[in-house]
């Protein structure tokens, strides 16, 4: 087990990898009335072992993510008596803990919350650093809070129940990690594939954390996401553009978005196409074996990103695999390598 704390101005958090579910009782306050924040799904398969507290249940998968949603659990809080000196517990995945966190923040102006992670993609990514969101139509997150958990629970025994899409999600995420800090995680990834789809524990444990870390290290710095933090943005501009368009899950759209993103990075000269090819042959071990094509309205949704800011957006391009740097690109620019982009696309589906 391995214990990250994350000491902001904006809040304190404490990330518990390779914990067990028993830990929660000695985590959780004793003083505070709890209500956990959950899933159906993860509900019929945890559900017994939640600790003693009223549960208040969405359903899965990213329509939950909705202003209604949230205002709906704020009026079921506010009828079961919640107050401020109640907890919230957030059970889930990604989708869970965005929810849970961003009703902590909101009800009565904010309650403590903490989080038990039930996903790979919610371990490595989603549940740490305090970001909530929920989307609005087809803009993804685009309304949302800053607020860190007292607490990310990580039992990474949990993540044998995972699909393996659900499964391959969380390896976007791992993998973003490893490409845009760390050259010699994202080579171990590389070598470990195997092991890690096989779920086993300690490779499992050994790269949450590293990736975990990195995550760590960056919100330290950067909590509020006004400069560094913006790394972790990685394959997201796409990424979110193919999840929405084609209904993806997050991390394999992620997945497709890096790659998208590689291929900008080259394009606008930062990466040499050797990189390039390296980072997409891993890729494309992990998984990534449909490649969709951009849709018509993708630069419209770019604009409308919440990395748009004056006709430019803030892109994460790599200089090389565990290399990333951020470059404020105009739109003119980012229309002329989607124009490319399509064109090349097309040429290697007519050969």
């Amino acid at each position: 087990m391995h214990l990250m704390k994350i000491n902001t101005d904006s809040g304190k958090s404490r990330v518990i990898a390779g914990g067990d579910l028993k830990d929660l009782y000695a985590i959780l306050p004793s003083e505070c009335r709890l209500f956990i924040i959950t899933d159906t799904n993860v509900r019929g398969l945890y559900g017994d072992r939640f600790p003693a507290a009223e549960v208040l249940t969405v359903p899965p998968g990213e329509e939950s993510k909705t202003l209604s949603v949230i205002g709906d659990l704020c009026r079921k809080l506010l009828e079961s008596g919640a107050d401020r000196s109640s907890f919230i517990l957030g059970f889930g995945g990604g989708v869970v803990c965005d929810i849970a966190g961003m009703v902590a923040s909101v009800y009565m102006r904010g309650v403590r919350h903490g989080f038990v992670s039930t996903t790979l993609l919610s371990q490595v990514d989603a549940s740490i650093g305090g970001k909530t969101g929920v989307n609005l139509g087809a803009f993804k997150n685009i309304v949302g809070t800053f607020k860190q958990p007292e607490f990310v629970l990580c039992d990474h025994k949990l993540l044998s129940t995972l699909t393996d899409d659900e499964f391959q999600s969380g390896m976007g995420e791992l993998i973003k990690h490893a490409a845009i800090r760390d050259r010699d995680l994202f080579f171990d990834i590389s070598s470990s594939l195997e092991k890690l789809y096989d779920r086993d524990p300690d490779i499992l444990e050994d790269m949450i954390y590293r990736a975990v870390r990195i995550k760590a290290d960056i919100v330290r710095r950067d909590p509020l996401e006004k400069g560094i933090r913006r790394l972790l943005n990685f394959g997201h501009t796409f990424g979110h553009v193919m999840e929405t368009s084609y209904s993806l899950p997050h991390g394999i759209a992620v997945m497709e978005g890096m790659l998208i993103a590689s291929e900008l990075s080259v394009w606008s000269r930062e990466m040499p196409l050797a990189e390039m090819r390296i980072f997409e042959k891993v890729l494309e071990k992990s998984g990534l074996q449909e490649k969709h094509q951009l849709p018509a309205n993708v630069l419209h949704m770019i604009s409308r990103d919440k990395k748009s800011e004056g006709g430019y957006v803030n892109f994460v391009l790599l200089r090389s695999v565990g290399k990333a740097v951020i470059r404020k690109l105009p739109m003119q620019e980012i229309e002329a390598f989607v124009n490319y982009y399509r064109e090349e696309k097309k040429e290697v589906k007519q050969k």
